[in-house]
């Protein structure tokens, strides 16, 4: 088994979520980021947010967003490219997979919806389950639902986490014979 997750990553997500918990956005984590607060050991730099699709909904997590000094994020080494103004709904609503993002709390993925989920939010709550971080609970994207949009998506980091999932998922199906 290798070594637990590092500290500074929890602190963050921790932080993050309650700065949207806070704002009342109604949201999900996905990505490997969910898989992680679930047990596997993945890698990751930065945390995937599906938010619910309303109006409302989405300039609430702008103006919870807003709070964390957000700067685009052209790629995964950049410090961002300042936004002209402040975030608001309208951005979330690009065509484009993700909005990215660099905040005080790191880097941070918007997805509507994400590979195999279509419909986003409504599509994945069902599935997902709450881990508690701390005292801040966070609605995660099932492993399962991890494996699906991980293998549709297909690029390389997402093939290496697929084998993570996979044998989480595999652990977990394991009856239970006790002591």
């Amino acid at each position: 088994m290798a070594s637990a997750k590092p500290p500074e990553l929890d602190a963050q997500i921790q932080a993050l979520c309650e700065v949207l918990n806070a704002y009342g956005v109604t949201y999900l984590v996905f990505g490997s980021m969910a898989g992680r607060l679930q047990g596997a050991e993945l890698q990751t730099l930065d945390v995937d947010v599906v938010p619910e699709s309303s109006p409302d909904n989405l300039q609430r997590l702008a103006d919870a967003l807003n709070t964390l000094r957000p700067r685009w994020r052209p790629d995964d080494t950049s410090e961002g490219l300042k936004i002209d103004g402040r975030l608001q709904a309208r951005h979330f609503l690009r065509d484009s997979m993700a909005v990215g993002l660099v905040t005080r709390l790191g880097y941070l993925d918007v997805l509507l919806r994400p590979a195999g989920f279509e419909t986003g939010y409504q599509a994945l709550f069902p599935h997902s389950v709450t881990v508690v971080l701390g005292d801040v609970e966070i609605r995660v994207g099932s492993v399962e639902d991890l494996v699906v949009s991980k293998k549709l998506v297909g690029r390389p980091k997402d093939l290496l986490h697929l084998a993570e999932l996979e044998h989480l998922l595999a652990e977990r199906q394991q009856p239970d014979l006790g002591p």
